[in-house]
């Protein structure tokens, strides 16, 4: 039997971004000086019900000073501060590196997972991921926000990832068989997402940078994870986003820095080191 497709269509959703340390922010709106900045944050203005949300949760905006070409440019953002838990809507990485996850048959697997992954030739690596943001679950805010990295970010978030694949495991000999057959997956488990160690990045010339890690314990245990453990509501959503996220990952690797018709991706448009592509 021939059958019929369904046309299917990827989701744009806002980006969730990360200052390692060598972005200038300021808190106080339109005046004072901007400062090193180290922290999670979202980009004020880009969808009506996020920024409503964010109000809601009480979330302070901040003013981050952005390198552009041809010079700086101020953005008001919503500061998230330097800890977040979020939902990510994956089956987990199917390898240990970047490069692994887009060797050979990974490539595809890797979009299957849910998992942008793309490193061009003479580009960047950039890595990304789906999920729910927890401050904003409080508040009945179930839209997806996309995590996206770059360079060697991409092997920080990667990391994260694989350590909460761990958690997701050790839940599995934790939570009730009778209520919870299936393995444990990775949405149904908040990812504790902090600052790590400060570290010089950088070939020739460096730079001193705070990368995010994941701020899950050693030992997992039953108390821990009912603290960390989904609301209904979340697990409801992430069956609901599924397959757009598998099809936003297949489309997100193929793209280029460029992006389509020369348009550089909103992704680019983020806080660099203009003197060191290697950040």
């Amino acid at each position: 039997m021939i059958g019929r497709n369904r046309i299917q269509t990827s989701q744009e959703v806002v980006t969730l971004q990360y200052a390692n340390g060598k972005s200038l922010a300021r808190t106080s709106l339109g005046a004072g000086r901007f400062a090193p900045y180290i922290g999670f944050h979202v980009e004020a203005g880009k969808d009506a019900e996020l920024d409503e949300a964010m109000r809601a949760a009480r979330v302070a905006q901040i003013e981050i000073k952005h390198q552009r070409q041809g010079g700086a440019e101020i953005v008001r953002h919503w500061g998230l501060g330097d800890q977040i838990r979020f939902y990510p809507v994956t089956s987990g990485p199917v390898a240990s590196t970047v490069a692994g996850s887009l060797s050979g048959r990974n490539r595809q697997r890797t979009a299957e997972a849910g998992i942008g992954v793309r490193w061009g030739q003479g580009e960047r690596s950039r890595l990304a991921i789906r999920g729910y943001l927890d401050t904003l679950v409080r508040v009945g805010y179930l839209r997806l926000l996309q995590l996206s990295v770059r360079s060697r970010m991409t092997d920080v978030l990667l990391t994260a990832l694989i350590d909460h694949g761990r958690v997701c495991e050790a839940a599995d000999s934790l939570v009730d068989r009778t209520r919870h057959p299936e393995v444990v997956t990775y949405h149904e488990i908040a990812l504790p997402l902090g600052p790590g160690e400060e570290q010089e990045w950088g070939k020739g010339e460096t730079a001193s940078v705070v990368p995010f890690r994941s701020m899950h314990p050693v030992t997992v245990d039953a108390e821990y994870l009912r603290g960390v453990w989904r609301p209904d509501s979340v697990h409801a959503a992430a069956l609901r986003d599924w397959e757009s996220i598998q099809l936003w990952a297949q489309e997100y690797a193929t793209q280029s820095d460029e992006g389509v018709n020369g348009a550089r991706p909103a992704e680019e448009l983020v806080h660099t080191l203009p003197h060191d592509e290697a950040i």
